[in-house]
């Protein structure tokens, strides 16, 4: 309770900075939208677009907290001092509607904006190991546990860490910290890859687990850089670099980049749309169509369809849409067609 009253302090603050209302009986001039580390880029994105497209528009507020944080705040209340949108990396539960509902947060607009996949590529003609997510966190982790101790890790080949791996150097590249790619990276495949692991389930604080499974190596095996810059960077680098891309990057690549299974299944748009491969997310927006503005002008704030449109249109959800340089895969024709009508006609969740 007390983490979540000063969620809404920091919020109040920030939007108490916003500038006065432009119509009677309108609390706020501009949208505030929250959004989860993995979907941090995808929200910024669109509320930039948002902005240009639509004249007179002020840029949204907007914060970036774990997703826990974002959907304990969307479900705080209704008013000014509360967020209108939120948008992360998983559905809402049945106990956070719940909890929505009992703070009055009860007409609540739910959309799929698209799917979020992270892959692990190479080289076109270099060999393509079979890496599970484990495999990958024990190669890449700052830490390794031995005797129950954590340890700086020295692995120097793919085989040090399984046998069955290829003899050759552990190189990585990887998105700058703070980027969508590297968002999703971390929470699906390296906190995947070390969730299971003893020492990490035996640490009492999610801070400090998380930390553990998501900290890398700083020995010059995993380089930094620019989400746009990797692929560009992979074709250069040294035979055995591995990687880490959007599905849209791998697609852009012209075969020159393939893309490596992981924990046993390849992705392709196919395992992508069923969720089969493992470093997948639905992207999902909330919205609080109790904040929109009426006709008689009475609201919190002006906008919150538009910007529900903007999040389902082609330009942005569809293919080749601006969102898939944040790695977003788009939902099949029908489904973002359903998107569209849920978005034009603020349909309210039902569950």
């Amino acid at each position: 309770m007390g983490r979540l009253r000063t969620l809404l302090i920091g919020l109040a603050l920030a939007t108490a900075a916003v500038a006065p209302a432009l119509a009677q009986g309108v609390m706020r001039d501009r949208l505030v939208v929250i959004a989860s580390t993995s979907a941090d880029a995808v929200s910024r994105m669109l509320g930039a677009s948002f902005a240009e497209r639509f004249e007179g528009v002020v840029e949204p507020t907007r914060r970036m907290l774990p997703t826990s944080g974002v959907l304990d705040l969307f479900c705080a209340g209704i008013g000014p001092q509360t967020p209108d949108i939120a948008v992360v990396v998983r559905r809402m539960p049945r106990s956070m509607v719940e909890t929505c509902d009992s703070n009055g947060v009860r007409d609540i607009v739910e959309m799929r904006i698209g799917l979020s996949a992270v892959l692990l590529a190479v080289r076109r003609g270099e060999g393509a190991p079979s890496l599970t997510s484990r495999q990958v966190w024990e190669a890449l982790a700052a830490e390794h546990i031995v005797d129950g101790e954590f340890v700086p890790n020295r692995r120097a080949l793919w085989s040090d860490v399984a046998p069955a791996l290829p003899r050759t150097e552990i190189r990585m590249l990887a998105p700058n910290l703070g980027t969508g790619t590297n968002g999703l990276f971390e929470d699906m495949i390296l906190e995947g890859g070390c969730r299971d692991v003893r020492g990490i389930r035996l640490l009492f604080e999610a801070s400090y687990r998380r930390g553990k499974c998501v900290t890398l190596r700083e020995d010059g095996r995993v380089r930094r850089m620019g989400g746009l810059e990797v692929p560009a960077a992979l074709l250069a680098s040294a035979p055995g670099t591995i990687g880490v891309i959007s599905y849209d990057q791998l697609q852009a690549s012209g075969g020159n980049l393939v893309a490596l299974p992981l924990d046993g299944v390849l992705p392709t748009q196919a395992s992508i749309y069923a969720q089969d491969y493992v470093a997948t997310r639905i992207v999902y927006l909330y919205a609080k169509r109790q904040h929109t503005r009426l006709r008689e002008g009475v609201g919190v704030v002006r906008g919150i369809r538009e910007f529900l449109n903007e999040a389902a249109s082609e330009a942005a959800a569809g293919p080749g849409g601006y969102l898939s340089i944040t790695g977003l895969v788009p939902l099949p024709p029908a489904d973002r067609a359903a998107q569209r009508r849920t978005a034009e006609r603020m349909t309210l969740m039902s569950r």
